[in-house]
């Protein structure tokens, strides 16, 4: 269960037990009408739920703002649960090479994953990289733990893991490249202002 979900079922709680004052200080206290006092209680818990509700956000932009926000919420909640796979594999990974490429799988997605935050519209641009992926590396290096647990050393589990390794440096490809089309606007963006700085250096130049 996720610390959001957690909070939500707290505040539900805190709502309930404050209706449920009001209902017996009404009806116990004050002898009002006890399908008034029911009433008046389930506005209270209406009311404070409204209120004591969390705000959901991805990065600082509220989900109610944006259009299908609660999906791109959803989306980007099920690559940081991939991404955690991810890290926690990294730790059990004995040999170096191996446990090097998945940390440089482990860093590029941390680094998506922030960029995706900061940049929720680009969620669904991300769909391959969410779905497969990212999806793809979390599978292969808990298998690649499990079956590094099992002290095997035959040519098959040799081969496995020489195989897992290659496999690595293929998703380390893949990753960067998923990155580099996220980015493509604003590497366009920068390439515009380079090539608008060059020109304006040159005319101002020629114009001495």
């Amino acid at each position: 269960m996720k610390n959001n979900d957690i909070i939500e079922i707290l505040l539900s709680i805190v709502a309930g037990i404050a209706a449920g004052g009001v209902f017996l200080f009404l009806f116990l206290t004050l002898h009002w009408n006890i399908l008034f006092s029911a009433v008046l209680a389930i506005g209270c818990f209406a009311g404070m739920s409204y209120i004591i509700q969390p705000i959901r956000r991805i990065g600082t932009i509220r989900i109610e703002s944006m259009p299908n926000g609660a999906e791109l919420s959803r989306r980007l909640n099920e690559a940081e649960e991939d991404f955690k796979k991810i890290e926690k594999a990294v730790q059990k990974i004995h040999d170096l090479n191996v446990r090097n490429l998945a940390q440089e799988l482990q860093r590029t997605a941390s680094d998506i994953l922030v960029y995706l935050e900061t940049h929720p519209e680009k969620i669904t641009l991300a769909r391959q990289f969410i779905d497969y992926y990212q999806e793809t590396a979390a599978s292969l290096l808990l298998k690649y733990v499990e079956l590094q647990d099992t002290c095997l050393d035959t040519d098959e589990v040799r081969k496995l893991k020489a195989d897992t390794a290659h496999a690595l440096t293929v998703l380390k490809g893949a990753f960067e490249q998923q990155f580099q089309k996220l980015m493509r606007n604003e590497m366009l963006d920068m390439d515009a202002e380079i090539r608008l700085l060059k020109k304006t250096v040159e005319m101002e130049s020629g114009s001495k």
